[in-house]
């Protein structure tokens, strides 16, 4: 049963990443320096530092999170009242319920960080 549902979460991801690997060329996490004679400055360095944290943030944990809710979601409501399923769910729901805020929060301590130091150039997530 277990192979099952881990070759289906595997197609899953595999058909629904595709169009995210085919587009994703045209948004590139790294983009040319804006310096005049081609060097790169502070802000070019922290807009690579914004555009890898979207991406781990928005395009790869928040899906993965979703996912695992869908798949907690239905460890719960096939466990048939199996006291040990349903202590399996929750803690699942759980770890990743505290990982994704541990990312959320991370991600709010960088943008902090970036605004102390004064960055200017365009900010992830608003």
């Amino acid at each position: 049963m277990l192979k099952k549902i881990s070759l289906f979460i595997l197609g899953f991801t595999l058909i629904f990443s595709t169009p995210i690997i085919v587009f994703g060329a045209n948004w590139p996490l790294v983009q040319a320096c804006t310096g005049g004679d081609g060097t790169c400055n502070f802000d070019d360095l922290m807009s690579l530092i914004n555009r890898v944290i979207s991406f781990v943030l928005i395009d790869l944990a928040t899906p993965l999170f979703a996912l695992i809710i869908v798949y907690t979601g239905w460890l719960y409501l096939s466990s048939s009242g199996n006291s040990e399923n349903i202590g399996k769910a929750k803690k699942i729901f759980k770890n990743a319920l505290i990982g994704y805020v541990i990312a959320l929060a991370a991600w709010l301590i960088v943008k902090t960080i970036l605004n102390t130091l004064g960055f200017t150039g365009p900010s992830f997530l608003g």
